[in-house]
């Protein structure tokens, strides 16, 4: 039998639209809604802007749209512009969670949205892409029995860009040998660290992975090898980006035969913010819903976690809004004071606010040793009163997680307040509209485009 990445090359080369679970399509289709949406709002942040002027768009030729709008560059300068876009506020959607939780979308759909739009892909091509695409990172991803993010790996920008090279190959009708290279070339591009948190180059791996990803597979196509054990030779991917080392690099790849996208699907954010600190968010607006209270009541905030739930949330005295992103002391403050998490609260005026600053300060965290495998988290919240109440709210998964699916409605919602004045009167309804039904769409540039 071949090794993994032969059999890898062998799934991304073969699947097509029809062998996809009907029932898996809704996610996927969710998947690149909610891409768009994040994009749009991300299309003027620092970041972007930064692409924007390295690698400055033309208005009419380029094989791809920027952000959606009417400058063009190459695929390759549209998925890292798009990518870092997209995850720019932090409020794309995320992955595998329980395996190695990532940003699927940031990664993959900026890929995918590129490299179709240069081939003439329809609607049904790109959602094979990101189907293949998310079965490669899972297949990949669950082979570790630690978590990267502790070495300090962000698995968004390593697995990331192989899935992005799968998803290309996949839409350029590689064969077998040549999408096994477009894994293989992708894994020496892949990176990403924990350290560039809370900086602009954080939503910059995500872009990268994505631009890697077109790279990738269009140097396959051209005659360009990898080596066809890359990812599992004792000195290959895996192995070099395993915290520990224990890591499966024998077994036979199951692609097709069970689906991540089912078992460890797709979750939306509702706030836009790290997803370590949702489950906390979702667990104090329960506590507020229930009980009257406000800032001046509160004695102290307890917030019951390990440690590895609390890793990508560094920022514990954040002095602006992208601090505060990775903030689990801003995620218990904000709610309390503004009754809500949304775009408005992240901004360094807000941060700076005295009372937001005086709530910060009662927060603390208290880390709970790890769980063992299948036992029932015990994370919570603690809220003690100053009228001597102590309210506490056991943490769950939030709304919007995979095992918590939203609502169409509220897709929308999240899509209508992203978008704002990107498109105009009845353009983001039909934009929303077509990418919910996108297994219907013709061509990418059948989308409204979007304002500069």
């Amino acid at each position: 039998m071949t090794g993994l990445t032969r059999q890898l090359g062998s799934f991304v080369a073969t699947l097509d639209y029809p062998k996809i679970p009907p029932e898996l399509l809704t996610q996927l289709r969710n998947g690149f809604t909610d891409y768009v949406a994040v994009t749009l709002l991300g299309r003027h942040d620092d970041v972007t802007q930064a692409l924007r002027a390295v690698l400055p768009p033309t208005q009419a030729v380029g094989e791809a749209r920027i952000c959606f709008g009417s400058q063009r560059a190459s695929a390759l300068d549209a998925a890292l512009i798009n990518g870092a876009a997209s995850h720019a506020q932090d409020y794309d959607d995320v992955g595998l969670v329980g395996i190695q939780p990532t940003h699927p979308s940031a990664a993959i759909a900026p890929a995918i949205f590129a490299e179709a739009e240069a081939l003439g892909r329809d609607g049904c091509a790109m959602l094979c892409a990101y189907a293949v695409a998310f079965e490669v990172w899972g297949e990949l991803a669950s082979r570790d029995q630690d978590p990267h993010h502790v070495k300090g790996w962000h698995p968004t920008g390593t697995f990331g860009a192989i899935a992005a090279a799968a998803a290309c190959a996949n839409l350029r009708g590689l064969d077998e040998v040549q999408s096994g290279h477009a894994l293989g070339i992708a894994a020496s591009m892949a990176a990403g660290f924990i350290a560039n948190f809370g900086s602009m180059t954080k939503p910059f791996h995500a872009g990268r992975a994505a631009q890697s990803g077109v790279l990738a597979a269009r140097l396959a196509k051209a005659g360009m090898t990898a080596s066809v054990d890359a990812l599992e030779s004792p000195v290959g991917f895996l192995a070099a980006i395993s915290p520990k080392g224990k890591v499966d690099l024998g077994s036979p790849a199951q692609c097709g035969a069970r689906w991540f996208l089912a078992t460890h699907g797709l979750g939306f954010k509702l706030f836009p913010m790290c997803y370590g600190a949702h489950r906390a968010l979702d667990g104090i607006f329960t506590l507020r819903a229930e009980y009257s209270f406000s800032a001046n009541d509160v004695e102290s905030i307890e917030v019951h976690a390990t440690r590895l739930q609390l890793t990508n949330l560094v920022h514990d005295n954040p002095q602006n809004g992208l601090d505060a992103k990775f903030s689990m002391e801003f995620a218990m403050a904000a709610p309390i004071i503004a009754g809500r998490v949304t775009e408005a609260e992240f901004t360094s005026a807000f941060v700076q606010r005295a009372d937001v600053r005086a709530l910060m300060a009662r927060v603390q965290r208290v880390f709970l040793p790890p769980s063992e495998k299948g036992a029932a988290p015990q994370d919570k919240i603690v809220l003690r009163l100053r009228d001597g109440r102590m309210l506490e709210q056991a943490l769950r998964v939030p709304m919007g997680h995979a095992d918590r699916p939203p609502t169409q409605q509220a897709l929308w919602v999240k899509f209508e307040d992203c978008v704002g004045e990107a498109l105009l009167g009845t353009q983001t309804r039909q934009m929303f509209d077509q990418l919910q039904d996108l297994d219907h769409l013709v061509s990418i540039k059948d989308l409204p485009i979007a304002a500069a």
